[in-house]
């Protein structure tokens, strides 16, 4: 094996490579024959990452992972994408990722599933202090801030709950399965739910636990009794030296602020898409062809993506023509 060519893979899928050595991964990837230096290369990232195999991109997978690498350094105004080359990324709904500028993308299909330890997906100090959003099995999703980390298994099939620990501070949005409770452990903390959206801080330095719902219930308890019921733009504080509750009312959006920073587009549609957009960059969004209003994907833009990044990685998600001119945007494509 050629040890070289598996140290290149290594960086370039950690998205460590220079323009140079992007070069030669294009090189690489185009002849092919490559196959074995790849899957050694992934086998080592994934020892950093906590990346199921189910997950970790094939070689022909990196070949979409070079095009977005190549597209963020030459930040282009231009996109247009041609997604025939890219065929093998539909019913499959493959995760890739590019974690040093925090994206994570699939087109619309199967969810992703699988164990992820989210504080070692990045192992570089500096990087660590990054969003993260997570796909859970169920559906659910996780906004995770600076210095946090989520656990949760393989899969929920099977199991009474919908159980999950979290260190640090998380946003939750959780799908609605009344036979299956969705619990976060936090400490002595559990916080239960059936499906609501809710933001939870339980770092190990701090001084309290603190759960804040925006949408539906949760019950919050501890190993002896349940502290609270809470509703929208309610709060519940536990102290972790005194172990006393504490509930008051607060403005929910304000203490999610933190996640407004990044860019979430959970299975949404092109032409929803747009309109986050336009509410984010302060430009206008305009459509040449109805056909690709309605394409579907999921993609999660971290830590403020310049748009140029965003629209990049859309239009070859999607394979629609996307043009950035003069604070308008134009999208023109064949449809999904």
């Amino acid at each position: 094996m050629k040890k070289p060519i598996k140290e290149l893979f290594v960086r370039f899928i950690a998205n460590r490579c220079d323009p140079s050595e992007i070069e030669q991964v294009r090189h690489l990837l185009n002849n092919g024959g490559y196959e074995e230096e790849w899957q050694q290369a992934m086998k080592e990232r994934e020892q950093e990452i906590i990346l199921p195999p189910s997950l970790a991109p094939s070689l022909e997978e990196g070949k979409l992972l070079l095009k977005i690498q190549e597209t963020i350094h030459s930040k282009p105004i231009v996109v247009q994408s041609n997604p025939k080359p890219w065929k093998w990324l539909s019913a499959a709904a493959v995760l890739l990722m590019t974690l040093s500028i925090g994206v994570w993308y699939f087109r619309s299909g199967v969810s992703p599933e699988g164990k992820l330890v989210a504080h070692k997906e990045i192992p570089a100090a500096k990087e660590q202090a990054l969003h993260k959003w997570i796909k859970l099995p169920d559906g659910s999703s996780v906004q995770l801030n600076n210095d946090s980390k989520l656990e949760y298994p393989d899969s929920f099939e099977g199991q009474q709950n919908r159980e999950v620990t979290l260190t640090g501070e998380a946003y939750f949005d959780v799908k609605h399965n009344s036979s299956q409770p969705f619990i976060i452990h936090t400490g002595k903390i559990k916080t239960t739910v059936l499906g609501t959206a809710f933001n939870i801080k339980a770092y190990q330095s701090g001084s309290a636990v603190t759960v804040t719902v925006t949408r539906g219930r949760v019950k919050v308890e501890d190993d002896q009794k349940v502290l609270a019921i809470l509703t929208p733009n309610q709060q519940l504080a536990w102290n972790t030296q005194t172990q006393i509750p504490a509930k008051v009312k607060v403005d929910a959006e304000q203490v999610v602020e933190w996640k407004k920073q990044d860019l979430i587009m959970d299975d949404v549609s092109l032409e929803d898409a747009a309109k986050l957009i336009e509410e984010r960059y302060s430009v206008k969004v305009h459509f040449n062809s109805d056909k690709v209003k309605s394409c579907k994907f999921t993609a999660a833009f971290l830590n403020r993506n310049e748009i140029t990044q965003v629209l990049n990685v859309i239009g070859d998600i999607t394979g629609a023509k996307i043009i950035l001119k003069n604070n308008i945007v134009t999208i023109d494509g064949n449809g999904c």
